[in-house]
Formats: structure tokens, C-alpha cells, sequence
């Protein structure tokens, strides 16, 4: 169940959110162009978010305070490892 932290002003959930995995923006790096943006290093990338086996670079964003959006497949890890939802 969403929470205050992952709805919008009309209290729609808006995770999860499907995207680029966490990156340095283009306009950033001197002398860059658009489509140039850099992945920042795995180990910069926050709990919620969960690469996509299929598709590198690419993922999902889940509520970091109540797990909302988290997949399937990581909450049967987590719980399976004693770890809580999010």
C-alpha cells in the first residue's frame, strides 16, 4: 500500500518508476551532448532501485520508505534473507 511519500497530490501511487538507472545527466559533463550521460557506479545506486535483468541501464524505482513498487522477485529475496519489504 503506497504511502504520503510515494503519492501524488490526488493520492495516485506513482511507484513504481520505470527508468534509467541512476546516472550523471549529460549537461554536467563539460562538453557533452544530449544521449551522453554517464551510469554512476553500481554501488552509487540507492536501495530502491532494482536493474532490469533484460534491459542493463534500464530499471525499477520503488518507495524507499514503505516499498511500494518493489518487484516480486526482490521481495521473495529479501523476506527469503529475513530482511524487511523495502
Amino acid at each position: 500500500m503506497s504511502c504520503e511519500h510515494c503519492t501524488d497530490p490526488d493520492g495516485q501511487p506513482c511507484m513504481p518508476s520505470y527508468g534509467v538507472a541512476p546516472h550523471e545527466c549529460f549537461y554536467k559533463i563539460p562538453g557533452a551532448k544530449i544521449g551522453e550521460s554517464r551510469l554512476l557506479p553500481r554501488e552509487q545506486w540507492p536501495d530502491n532501485f532494482a536493474e532490469d535483468p533484460d534491459s542493463p541501464g534500464l530499471g525499477t524505482y520503488w518507495c524507499p520508505v514503505c516499498g511500494e513498487g518493489k518487484p516480486e522477485r526482490l521481495i521473495a529475496t529479501s523476506t527469503s534473507k529475513g530482511e524487511d519489504r523495502n
